[in-house]
């Protein structure tokens, strides 16, 4: 019995700890010096092998070899869209983020890269703080704990996370627990 209780405590850990990604910042990026500025800059620094703008749909579009950094998190896809909110002038303010779309190969390393997420279709709504894992086989791991889904949505702001499966592909977790512990890492 007091053994049981050690591994529901562990598994609880693991959800608290694996799954409210606190550490996952794809924050919104302000150019330095605007009046209305608040709080700590961010910066995104993105590579591809092309990049394309749209200003009347307040678009940038990078594919092939998409690389974004930021502060703790590095972001991998073959397409990435960043949708943003002008800033209502010509100015070099520019705005704000929007929301990420990543497709295709998508991987996210974050949290001092203790933490990875694949998928196929990755959506980052910035100014709700959720990332929406979905297509191929979604996964997020911790160490050689791990978690699986047809759909993981990640709520930063409220550190919590959904995980759904379908009739047919139920929600999968694997978790690691020593006997003293709680769960590895």
């Amino acid at each position: 019995m007091k053994r049981l209780e050690k591994t529901k405590r562990a598994v609880l850990v693991f959800l608290l700890c694996m799954l409210c990604p606190c550490g996952l910042v794809l924050a919104e990026t302000q150019e330095t010096g605007a009046e209305e500025h608040k709080g700590p800059e961010t910066a995104i620094h993105i590579t591809a092998d092309r990049l394309e703008s749209d200003h009347k749909m307040s678009l940038v579009e990078f594919s092939g070899n998409v690389m974004a950094t930021g502060d703790d998190v590095v972001i991998t896809a073959d397409r990435m869209k960043v949708f943003y909110k002008s800033g209502g002038d010509t100015s070099a303010r520019g705005g704000t983020i929007e929301k990420i779309v990543s497709e295709g190969n998508v991987k996210i390393v974050f949290d001092n890269k203790t933490k990875t997420a694949v998928a196929d279709k990755a959506v980052y709504l910035a100014g709700e703080k959720v990332l929406e894992l979905s297509g191929g086989d979604p996964k997020v791991w911790y160490g050689k704990n791990i978690v699986r889904g047809k759909k993981i949505t990640l709520f930063q702001a409220e550190n919590r996370t959904l995980v759904e499966g379908t009739d047919k592909d139920q929600v999968e977790a694997t978790l690691y627990v020593k006997e003293e512990d709680g769960l590895t890492k």
